[in-house]
């Protein structure tokens, strides 16, 4: 009995080995082949590879030292990665990370290694391309501009924009950065569109920082980036030099005649818009009012200030000295109207050919005159086409004086020939004296007394 137990122990404990020996062996064996079936399987489904990511990847700066600015963006990097390729296949941008160690790197122009990680463990960087970057490294700057304006569109046509007078509210701007980009900064400007304005302009304008192209100069901070800007508006005015007429209302007493009229100041300076400007051709006075006089007559007067324009003078008004002196006799003649100083290519038509003249003087001299020798004379030089009131110029002899002129203005209309037409001849005006032709009169060599009626020029 005890022999059979043994045995069956034996047999049990031979079993044991057997299986411990040999089938756990095999096992180890079988779970090792599958573990290396699983990874061939494995890497032929998903091969290991290296691939080059085609996008760039942006290179940040860490460590950079107080009162220091990166005077430019560093230069983007491109990675080449190995791993397997589904894994490649899934990687963006957003996976990487790239920058450029500054801890203890001054200012200047340096070449420094780029360091890239990946977020995917499997994967590995393989190559950085550029491996090293140019950084260059300013002190930091701060310096103050004036803000001054820069115009998108003009105001509207007979307006301009005074821009050496505009308000910027605050006046002055901080401008920081790097100091090689600070320097490049020339000014800071407001951009302001003005287009058809005709008052003052007032906005909240974005401040621009440019250099001295004009160009923006960009890597600066502007503090603050807006400001309320004042434009001032004008209308634009020209200035130009006329003549004062003196204006006489009245007659001297009967006997007595006007000698002489003297204006100061002779001339003044009117300003206005370039269009009114070109119509006025001189200034009058505000009548100074003689009516039966029998004496010199002096007064001031005020300027009669032409519509839309300003007179600058010196003084706000014209002294007017007219001399009055007795006639020995008078008599009325037929004075021919004589258009002068008329352009070639011109013709001129008069509201009446003659004017009635009252003339003063010895007996003899009055006995001796002719209706010839009165001539009332309208200078047209310089008349734009168009209708226009002059006062003639009347040519006496010596020794006659000029009492009264009947009209005092005449209306005389100016017109542009297309091709030169010989004038016709007016007709003859009888006088005392006889006829006498009015189109080309030829008085004599005589000195011009030029009396109220005589000083005028057109009025526009």
């Amino acid at each position: 009995m005890n022999a059979a137990r043994r045995r069956r122990a034996r047999r049990v404990i031979l079993a044991r080995r057997f299986f411990a020996r040999t089938l756990g062996v095999r096992f180890l064996v079988a779970l090792v082949l599958s573990a290396l079936v699983w990874v061939v399987w494995t890497l032929e489904q998903n091969p290991s590879t290296q691939e080059l990511i085609d996008d760039d990847i942006q290179v940040d700066e860490v460590n950079l030292g107080p009162s220091l600015v990166l005077a430019s963006p560093i230069q983007p990097v491109r990675v080449t990665v190995g791993g397997p390729r589904e894994n490649i296949g899934r990687l963006t941008v957003r996976d990487f990370s790239a920058r450029v160690n500054l801890a203890g790197v001054g200012s200047g122009v340096h070449q420094l290694p780029v360091e890239v990680a990946v977020a995917d463990a499997a994967m590995e960087v393989v190559r950085v391309t550029p491996e090293t970057v140019t950084v260059q490294i300013d002190p930091f700057e701060v310096r103050a501009f004036e803000v001054t304006a820069r115009l998108e569109s003009a105001p509207a046509v007979g307006f301009r924009a005074e821009l050496n007078d505009v308000e910027s509210s605050p006046a002055s701007v901080q401008v920081s950065g790097g100091a090689s980009e600070v320097d490049q900064v020339a000014s800071v400007v407001a951009i302001l569109s003005l287009e058809g304005a005709t008052s003052d302009v007032s906005s909240q304008a974005l401040l621009l920082p440019a250099d001295r192209g004009g160009n923006e100069v960009e890597d600066v901070h502007l503090d603050p980036q807006t400001a309320q800007v004042r434009v001032p508006i004008t209308r634009i005015t020209s200035r130009k030099r006329v003549p004062v007429l003196a204006e006489i209302v009245g007659s001297a007493a009967p006997g007595f005649f006007v000698r002489e009229i003297n204006v100061v100041p002779t001339t003044v300076e009117v300003q206005g818009q370039p269009e009114d400007i070109e119509r006025v051709s001189a200034v009058n006075t505000v009548a100074l009012n003689i009516d039966g006089a029998r004496g010199d007559v002096e007064g001031n007067v005020a300027f009669d200030y032409p519509v839309g324009l300003l007179v600058l003078s010196d003084e706000p008004t014209a002294t007017i000295a007219v001399v009055v002196e007795p006639l020995a006799d008078t008599t009325t003649i037929q004075a021919a109207v004589v258009a002068v100083n008329l352009d070639s290519n011109a013709s001129a038509a008069v509201s009446q050919p003659s004017v009635q003249v009252v003339v003063g003087g010895s007996v003899e001299a009055l006995q001796e005159l002719r209706a010839g020798d009165v001539v009332a004379e309208l200078d047209v030089s310089n008349l734009s086409p168009g209708r226009h009131q002059l006062r003639p110029v009347i040519t006496v002899p010596p020794g006659i004086g000029i009492s009264q002129v009947t009209p005092p203005v005449l209306t005389v209309e100016i017109q542009r020939d297309e091709s030169e037409v010989p004038a016709a001849q007016s007709p003859a005006l009888v006088g005392p004296g006889g006829a006498v032709a009015t189109a080309t009169p030829t008085p004599r060599p005589t000195p011009t007394v030029t009396p109220p009626p005589g000083t005028s020029s057109p009025i526009n």
